[in-house]
């Protein structure tokens, strides 16, 4: 029933923001969220099957991706309970980019300070006390997506470096790069070289390596 409520309302529109968070760390239960508030802002949808529609909807989108991108899931799973295991020995994520940049992911527990005044009393709340104790649930779910996006922004520091050798104007914003009109095509290569030159590495490998050196030394 509910298959056929949603027949010609499945667009590209209503799963888009769920299939790209999925990466970011995003449940079932926040994908349903996103897909039911973009089927209640279809006009001629039965509101009445909002929630039902959306439950339905979410699942298959989960299934659908852990079928389409199965070595991608088996990556983000392993990061993530990496950091999970990492985070409840009291320790932070980190890693070392491609280029030599050292991350360390600054999720800790918040801490709470009571500022007591004549009128009224305050209650400061800090997540970045590197005193306290690493917050479990921010750390391994933001690994898989801060890991993408160092990788990202090795590959723009990249193409932005052979494009200095190369004499070319280059300006970033995000993962849109910009150059003048007469030397598009220039960085167009050079962006797709270093692309391809960077992710010839044996990436996973090598953080794999990282992780055991810093993390399990001692008990090896």
């Amino acid at each position: 029933k509910i298959a056929q409520v949603l027949d010609g309302h499945v667009t590209r529109k209503v799963v888009k923001q769920t299939v790209m968070t999925v990466v970011y760390g995003v449940t079932q239960y926040g994908g349903r969220l996103q897909i039911e508030k973009q089927l209640k802002e279809i006009e001629d949808f039965p509101k009445e099957d909002v929630w039902q529609a959306s439950k339905y909807l979410v699942q298959l989108v989960f299934k659908s991706l852990s079928k389409m991108f199965s070595g991608s899931r088996e990556i983000q799973n392993w990061l993530t309970e990496s950091a999970w295991l990492i985070s409840k020995t009291g320790q932070t994520v980190e890693w070392v980019t491609p280029l030599g940049l050292p991350i360390i992911q600054p999720y800790h527990s918040k801490k709470s300070i009571l500022i007591k005044g004549d009128l009224q009393s305050l209650c400061l709340k800090s997540s970045y006390n590197v005193d306290q104790k690493p917050n479990t649930r921010k750390q391994k779910n933001a690994f898989p997506p801060n890991f993408i996006h160092s990788l990202d922004s090795s590959h723009m520091m990249l193409t932005a470096l052979h494009c200095q050798e190369a004499g070319l104007t280059f300006v970033s914003v995000h993962d849109c790069f910009w150059t003048h009109a007469a030397t598009v095509g220039i960085m167009n290569k050079i962006c797709r070289e270093q692309f391809v030159a960077l992710h010839s590495k044996p990436i996973l490998e090598d953080l794999s390596k990282f992780m055991l050196q810093k993390y399990c030394s001692s008990t090896t």
